[in-house]
């Protein structure tokens, strides 16, 4: 309690000095978590009217509310502990259509006579409900007490972490316990989508409609849903352990794309957003935000199903960001004419109000068309698609094409590269020329996403290697093709281009902490699995026993060998009987050995002779380069029993025990050379010519 309290305080003196998480300076993850504007992303592109009305129930600290009041024409906040409740108050409290209550929702419900509302947000309601209501399923009745305060055709809005999401199985711990695997093994807070669809049905939830937040439901960046599942290559954002540690058992990218391909992403979204109510007279079936960056860049993209077909929108999530947006018709007309003289158009764009709706079009991307031939291992067609393209890019912008010149704006946003040739560029550039923005359909080529699009020259071939570079940049398997020599880019290019990209990241952020680099600062450590074998390969010496059948993996087992704090390790072996020989491995790596003693006992102790596979360094033990290094004892007495071990493993770098081996082969080369006859005799001459 007296943690919770102290974190209250420290959330509400940061509210009061205007903190911004954007900027980053606390690097804390309870603060992030309540603090953050990428929380808003979860429920902030619901499809609510102005003239509607919103129950938040459970509304923590604030994190959904504001993007609620900014749509709703009135917003009734439930929160059982009234320091939260004022810390919404200070959040938000300049909001007029906001109302706060504080104390047992429940029976605030009943006590105050709210009324019904348009929408109820309750994220945590399934998860609480076991703290109010009794029975084999609290969930349920929990859904039947809250459907009671839903206005006719509302909407109730669920969310719930996946027992079976992907991440579990990867290796992130269960968020409420802190353990690991406990999700999967039945414990925590989570849901399979099955049991959701069981509570929701007896719950009395008639229509349900299922989105899947990613990558998990605190800091989403996008939300699907059944009708626009994620495709190949787009889940590659994974690692968020944010509150602790993790570990990291394969590529999860890898796993959701086969699952993807499997049809079985849902069943392994890490986080559930349930919609209970008829279906809206527009649905958005995915939303992807983009506000993780400058103010007057931050937007929302949406593809929306309305009664006239399919469209994809682009709305503005600031004040400054609606310019941003209203300039994209502008582009549409500006690109239009510059591409149609090559037959390739810019994707209709319109506008209304603030909002820039474009045409969802259908068709092959040619990321699309290049991935296909990427899986096929067509390498040779997919280099002969890429020279397309080059010559696509090229002559569609050549009409436009000037000598190149560094402009003040080109500074601003590129830096200063030193450019060692001369180049030509167009005075406008679309510099998303990327392979997934330009689509094959019945109508042609199209390009169609031209969100960055200035009014500013660059090289056109720094149009090329930013294409190419972001289609690699997730890529491992033809990073060795040589792709951008291919395309007539050298390395000396790329570094500059790369450059002139990374000041380019840094003007769209202008001073904005994206949650990657939150990540940096402030989750655990994340625990790979090369790791966890090496750490277990190490303290511990594998013993073979030959009983007359020579030694084998069979007549073999792993002893525990943890050093002392003087690094000694001391074993006691027993031996199986009829033994007549012994080996040890002491490690599975290069090392150097150091064997005080080996000491058979039969009645009293005797020693034990040993040979080895390594070479000796006097002093210093035995010195082994090999991977396989061997302690041999090829004769034991019979009816020895037991064996007494006593030596220091020290595992080294390969490169470390080579350097050690070619330094000790030097030595002793030396040592040869100064023991040769002819050099003893000239030595002696040497001291009598003294």
């Amino acid at each position: 309690m007296k943690d919770t309290i102290c974190l209250e305080e420290k959330l509400l003196e940061l509210l009061e000095s205007g903190y911004d998480c954007r900027r980053g300076t606390q690097h804390s993850f309870e603060v992030l978590y309540h603090l953050s504007h990428l929380r808003e992303n979860l429920t902030g592109w619901l499809p609510i009217k102005a003239q509607e009305t919103v129950l938040e129930f459970g509304a923590d600290t604030g994190q959904l509310t504001g993007a609620l009041i900014r749509k709703a024409k009135q917003v009734v906040c439930l929160e059982d502990k009234e320091q939260r409740g004022r810390l919404i108050q200070v959040r938000h409290g300049q909001a007029e259509n906001l109302t706060v209550h504080t104390g047992n929702p429940w029976k605030i419900l009943e006590k105050e006579g709210l009324g019904n509302f348009d929408w109820i947000i309750a994220p945590a309601l399934l998860q609480q409900a076991v703290f109010f209501f009794p029975g084999p399923c609290p969930e349920a009745e929990a859904l039947k007490a809250i459907l009671r305060y839903l206005a006719p055709g509302g909407h109730l809005v669920l969310t719930a972490d996946n027992r079976f999401g992907l991440k579990y199985w990867a290796g992130a711990m269960e968020l409420h316990t802190g353990k690991y695997f406990q999700s999967l093994e039945g414990e925590g807070f989570g849901y399979s989508k099955k049991e959701l669809e069981r509570i929701l049905e007896a719950g009395g939830c008639q229509q349900v409609q299922f989105y899947y937040p990613y990558p998990e439901r605190w800091f989403p960046s996008a939300v699907y849903s059944d009708a626009r599942l994620p495709r190949s290559g787009e889940l590659n954002q994974n690692l968020r352990n944010f509150e602790g540690e993790r570990l990291v058992l394969f590529e999860e990218e890898k796993v959701y794309d086969r699952l993807i391909a499997d049809g079985r992403f849902p069943e392994f979204a890490n986080a559930f957003l349930c919609v209970v109510g008829p279906k809206t007279e527009e649905q958005i079936l995915y939303t992807k935000y983009s506000n993780d960056r400058a103010e007057r860049f931050c937007l929302r993209t949406d593809i929306v199903k309305t009664a006239k077909g399919m469209e994809v929108r682009k709305v503005p999530l600031s004040e400054p960001a609606k310019k941003h947006v209203r300039d994209m018709k502008d582009w549409e007309e500006v690109l239009d004419r510059c591409y149609k003289k090559n037959h390739i158009s810019a994707n209709r764009c319109e506008l209304r109000g603030d909002t820039a709706c474009f045409e969802f079009l259908e068709g092959r991307t040619f990321e699309e068309h290049l991935d296909e031939l990427r899986r096929q291992k067509d390498y040779a067609g997919l280099t002969m698609e890429l020279l397309r393209f080059r010559e696509l890019l090229t002559e569609t912008l050549k009409p436009e094409q000037r000598p190149f010149e560094k402009s003040g704006v080109f500074r601003e946003m590129f830096g200063d590269p030193a450019f060692s040739k001369a180049y030509e560029g167009a005075p406008v550039n679309n510099l998303d020329w990327i392979f997934g923005n330009l689509m094959e359909t019945k109508a042609g080529i199209q390009i169609m996403d031209y969100e960055w699009t200035f009014p500013v020259q660059v090289p056109t071939a720094y149009l090329l290697w930013r294409a190419l570079s972001l289609y690699l940049n997730s890529r491992e398997d033809i990073k060795h093709l040589g792709l951008m020599a291919q395309m007539g880019i050298s390395g000396e290019e790329e570094e500059l281009f790369a450059g002139m990209e990374h000041q380019f990241q840094l003007w769209l952020l202008q001073g904005t902490v994206t949650i990657g680099a939150q990540y940096l600062a402030t989750a655990g450590r994340t625990i790979p699995l090369w790791q966890m074998v090496e750490a277990a390969k190490k303290n511990r010496i594998q013993v073979y026993t030959d009983t007359g059948n020579g030694f084998s993996e069979a007549e073999s087992r792993w002893e525990k060998a943890e050093p002392d704090k003087q690094g000694l390790i001391r074993l006691e072996l027993h031996l199986p009987e009829g033994t007549k020989a012994l080996r040890l491995d002491p490690a599975e790596n290069p090392c150097l050995v150091n064997v005080s003693r080996i000491l058979g006992e039969l009645g009293g102790t005797y020693p034990l002779a040993w040979t080895h596979n390594g070479r000796e360094l006097e002093a210093q033990g035995v010195l082994y380069t090999t991977t396989d290094p061997q302690i041999l004892i090829p004769e034991v007495v019979p009816g020895t029993r037991r064996i007494y071990v006593q030596m220091t493993v020290e595992e080294l770098h390969p490169d470390t025990a080579y350097s050690c081996m070619e330094l000790l082969n030097r030595v002793r080369k030396a040592e040869r050379f100064y023991e040769s006859r002819p050099v003893r005799w000239l030595l002696k001459l040497r001291k009598a010519l003294r």
